[in-house]
């Protein structure tokens, strides 16, 4: 596996600027032109992203600091599955990031959500 770096970041960050820059300058009559090109660049940036995070080139909010220690606590929790943890109940949650023209989930988002005692 490669150890991505910052310089991944910038070429990441550089190929979705200049995918948007080609979207936003097409004028032909297919609106969904460069449309895959800019879902394919901002999945590319949010995984050069999240990596660096994971390995400490990029700091993590302290939410995503605490969704880290649940993701490794928590490994097989299912949707809409509560847990306990240091004292605070939590609840997984998964929500599509990106849609297909069609409208089918294309890749997930998930997270956690603190439940009120």
């Amino acid at each position: 596996m490669t150890t991505l770096t910052l310089d991944d970041l910038r070429t990441a960050t550089e190929a979705l600027q200049s995918a948007l820059e080609r979207q936003d300058a097409y004028d032909g009559n297919n609106p969904n032109k460069h449309q895959t090109a800019v879902r394919l660049a901002r999945e590319r940036l949010d995984e050069v992203t999240q990596s660096l995070k994971a390995v400490g080139l990029l700091v993590r909010t302290e939410h995503e600091t605490l969704e880290a220690k649940l993701d490794l606590a928590f490994p097989n929790t299912v949707s809409k599955t509560a847990v306990e943890y240091e004292g605070a109940r939590y609840e997984r949650w998964y929500s599509p990031a990106t849609r297909s023209l069609s409208g089918h989930p294309m890749t997930w988002a998930k997270g956690w959500t603190r439940l009120e005692p």
